[in-house]
């Protein structure tokens, strides 16, 4: 299913639970790190934002900002820690070596397909290769957990086929210039259209029910140009004054109670 396709590869990066509000040097007073969401009490750092954005499977769209791409990259993050926290619950089975296996390879590949060497993709992510294998088995578990749970309730009918067919493929046709064929040649490919489709909507339904349960903020990071630092945190995500404490990270959204 295209959803649950999404979920294992939207973000490899996982939310790590024992995350503290405040990463501070405390013998420089010196911020290593920020805080760029909270989920329930567990802090997301912008260092996991940071990581994400360089190995995800999300790319910039065409005329996206930096921000942007990062505010898209740090809800998927946030949906992520919810689907997981979820999924956990029900005490899933985890992976077996071979899958987390069988996952790193697709990485590699798509990476390698990319013009990327996999390798300095995660070294420049800050990422052990065994923190890279820990993120694809939460990936895994939680694509599985999807699978499972709405696969079932997505299944489509020969009712649900033919207005897949007639609503959607027969219009994407005639706006491309083509003839749309026969609805008996393409049956098979419109259940499972409409088959995704549900599968989508029932995931999209149940992301938006454990948002309103859950205690979701963002806060606003403000992060001063990087400074010339023998500190590699510091080169990335700025100093603060000397003596200073961290900043108090203001919260752009939290969910409707």
């Amino acid at each position: 299913m295209r959803r649950s396709l999404l979920a294992f590869g939207v973000c490899l990066i996982a939310v790590a639970s024992g995350a503290e509000f405040s990463l501070v040097d405390a013998a420089r007073a010196e911020i290593v790190d920020r805080i760029a969401a909270t989920v329930n009490d567990t802090a997301i750092p912008e260092s996991e934002v940071r990581k994400a954005m360089v190995v995800s499977a999300l790319a910039p769209e065409p005329g996206e900002s930096t921000e942007a791409f990062r505010a898209r990259v740090l809800d998927a993050l946030i949906d992520q820690h919810l689907e997981y926290e979820d999924a956990s619950r029900f005490g899933p089975t985890p992976p077996d070596a071979a899958q987390i296996e069988e996952a790193m390879t697709r990485l590699r590949d798509r990476l390698k397909a990319e013009g990327k060497d996999p390798t300095a993709e995660f070294a420049q992510a800050g990422l052990t290769t065994e923190e890279v294998r820990s993120s694809l088995e939460r990936q895994l578990v939680i694509a599985r957990y999807l699978r499972e749970r709405f696969a079932p309730i997505a299944f489509a009918d020969e009712q649900q086929a033919r207005e897949e067919y007639e609503k959607r493929y027969v219009p994407e046709q005639a706006a491309a210039g083509a003839t749309a064929a026969p609805f008996e040649s393409v049956a098979d490919e419109m259940r499972k259209r409409s088959s995704e489709r549900a599968f989508d909507e029932e995931v999209a339904r149940w992301i938006k029910d454990l948002r309103q349960k859950s205690r979701v903020s963002i806060y606003r990071i403000p992060l001063p140009a990087p400074a010339a630092s023998e500190h590699p945190a510091t080169i990335l995500f700025g100093p603060a004054p000397t003596g200073a404490p961290p900043p108090t990270p203001t919260p752009l959204r939290t969910p409707a109670s």
